[in-house]
């Protein structure tokens, strides 16, 4: 495996920071949840997690239709 670059060390600590600060206090998760429905609904209409939705976060959209209120593995069994 090669070396992380740059801009991959600052993308994982941004969403780690992120993550923590949304661990620590409901109100993070409250207030970024939409800003991430909308991000990651981008992303997924460009295919950026498989032309079928498949490697999503969320979870792969072959299965169903997962949003930031309804998430695999959490929502669901």
């Amino acid at each position: 495996m090669s070396k992380p670059t740059k801009a991959q060390l600052r993308v994982i600590e941004v969403l780690m920071r992120l993550a923590r600060m949304c661990g620590e206090e409901e109100n993070y998760a409250k207030y970024l949840s939409p800003a991430l429905e909308i991000m990651l609904n981008d992303l997924k209409a460009d295919d950026f997690f498989g032309t079928e939705g498949q490697c999503d976060p969320r979870g792969d959209f072959r299965d169903a239709g997962w949003a930031m209120n309804f998430v695999q593995g959490i929502d669901t069994d």
